[in-house]
């Protein structure tokens, strides 16, 4: 059974008060990424190896489509972003959703719509999974150092080998989905969750 996300934990953990970490979990369940059951609470969802692997490969293909929409006259303003506060992405984040709010207020900001919302909603899907996967076997903050590559590359003027970097960076994380989900499986069952494996759980 999926695992109840507590309103009250959330908000102690985050320091927030109830009304916006209901709001921003309502959101959520709009884009599909967790369950909202009323009058039982919210609920993370149960992820497998195939429906992971579908969803980096959404993600993949989103970013590239992303990058080839990217109008020349906002690379310049990425650019800018990402030297004056960039920096962030190239570090190990304290918090998942410090890299993963700053990469997507820079798809809404510059990229075009609506293939910027869909790749940011692809983003949040996959996050959880790709920090679980960091943390397992790069414990070095490679993600943040991607994203950053990314932006970088598709805000150049000049053609960069884009789809082969994503395509190795996706592949090798594919290959790892089976040894992952183990992983935080154990983990689950020692802390006395068996069997959970979510995309909110990580």
């Amino acid at each position: 059974m999926a695992r109840l996300l507590p309103v009250k934990a959330l908000e102690s953990e985050f320091e927030f008060s109830a009304i916006p970490i209901r709001e921003t979990l309502i959101a959520l369940a709009a884009e599909d990424l967790i369950d909202f059951y009323p009058g039982r609470g919210f609920f993370n969802k149960r992820l497998d190896a195939e429906s992971i692997a579908m969803r980096l490969e959404f993600l993949q293909n989103l970013l590239l489509a992303s990058a080839a929409t990217l109008p020349d006259g906002r690379k310049n303003l990425v650019r800018k972003r990402l030297l004056d506060d960039g920096i962030r992405l190239r570090e190990p984040a304290n918090s998942i959703f410090e890299s993963v709010r700053l990469i997507t207020d820079i798809l809404d900001t510059y990229f075009v719509h609506p293939t910027a919302i869909f790749t940011r909603t692809a983003i949040a899907q996959c996050a959880r999974y790709l920090t679980i996967d960091e943390q397992k076997h790069d414990p070095e903050g490679e993600i943040g150092k991607a994203a950053f590559s990314y932006l970088w590359l598709a805000s150049s003027r000049q053609p960069v080998p884009l789809t082969e970097k994503l395509g190795r960076f996706f592949d090798i994380r594919k290959r790892r989905i089976v040894d992952t989900i183990q992983a935080v499986k154990e983990r689950d069952l020692l802390a006395g969750h068996p069997m959970v494996f979510s995309g909110a759980s990580f």
